[in-house]
């Protein structure tokens, strides 16, 4: 039996999983009916939506079996969520990676798995929407198609379980997401010994572009430059917008040196971005930057107590230290 392997953004998408509030919504009607629309839909008996936790799967709704509390590192879906698309299993007897899991003995063993990764809002794959079988079945294009539709509904009911913590125009995480988030990683960072960077986004003169562009640009000015962040930084880093034009990005498993650079590349694209769309408002940002190391163990207050100081005295026109 082959044990599922960590995705490189394990840290970012635990943290998402447990901001998302989802765990505390099993059982709850609108995902039951979901099931139960896939199993009228794939004529199979069995079908569940997962939750994948550190180390054991999570049932958020399911019809047909139990597998509350199974293993990840054996189960179907934590190899699911390694794939960007679905995984079929036909026949479970014959497949490199599962003829001898437990879960296939006996006449209820599980003889057909299909499954797809579910996303949260950050693109994180947090969960699996999957129908299982007792014999081997043959799973057509059609059958992924509806399948792959019904996850797609799926994911946007767990964003209805996410709306407190997202941020309505940008898609960002708002204030209390990204701060609940950041403990997360940092709490992952201090266990790994790794260091971790916080960058603090300010967007220069926007009260000025508001004043002479109106508040349609300056909304547009905002969405521009949250799409440059989630285009430059990684899916492992924390991206939040903190207020009106405030912004701010926890970056994982890095130094200075590499913020800096993160930071030069982001420059780049908005220059090369502005000229390319010829926006009729300038898109300027200035940045703070503090360092984590793990074993100085400092809070995220203090983080971004220290950004805002640092941002403060920028704006202040005073040397940064």
């Amino acid at each position: 039996m082959y044990h599922a392997t960590i995705p490189d953004n394990e840290p970012m998408r635990l943290a998402t999983l447990h901001t998302s509030q989802l765990l505390n919504c099993r059982g709850s009607e609108q995902f039951n009916r979901l099931i139960r629309l896939g199993r009228r839909l794939l004529q199979m008996p069995i079908c569940a939506i997962h939750l994948v936790d550190a180390e054991q799967i999570r049932v958020l709704a399911a019809q047909g079996c139990n597998l509350s509390g199974s293993e990840r590192q054996t189960s179907f879906c934590g190899h699911t969520i390694l794939g960007d698309d679905a995984l079929v299993i036909q026949d479970t007897r014959h497949h490199p990676y599962f003829f001898d899991h437990p879960l296939l003995q006996g006449p209820e063993g599980i003889r057909c798995y299909v499954g797809v990764p579910l996303r949260a809002f950050n693109g994180c794959k947090i969960g699996t929407l999957c129908l299982m079988d007792k014999i081997p079945r043959e799973i057509s294009a059609d059958d992924l198609a509806a399948l792959r539709d019904l996850a797609l509904l799926t994911e946007q009911e767990m964003a209805a379980c996410q709306l407190a913590i997202i941020d309505d125009l940008t898609s960002l995480v708002n204030r209390r997401g990204f701060e609940t988030m950041a403990r997360l990683l940092l709490n992952s960072s201090e266990r790994q010994g790794l260091p971790a960077v916080l960058l603090y986004f300010d967007l220069d003169g926007f009260s000025t572009l508001n004043h002479a562009y109106g508040e349609a640009e300056g909304d547009r000015a905002l969405m521009r430059f949250a799409r440059l962040l989630k285009q430059t930084f990684r899916g492992s880093d924390v991206i939040g917008r903190l207020g009106d034009d405030e912004f701010a990005v926890l970056v994982a498993n890095s130094n200075a040196l590499q913020a800096e650079q993160i930071v030069d590349r982001l420059r780049q694209s908005t220059l090369q971005q502005q000229s390319q769309e010829s926006w009729s408002s300038p898109l300027q940002f200035s940045v703070a930057a503090v360092h984590y190391l793990p074993d100085q163990g400092p809070s995220l207050e203090h983080l971004l107590s220290r950004a805002d100081q640092l941002m403060y005295q920028r704006q202040q026109g005073q040397r940064l230290c």
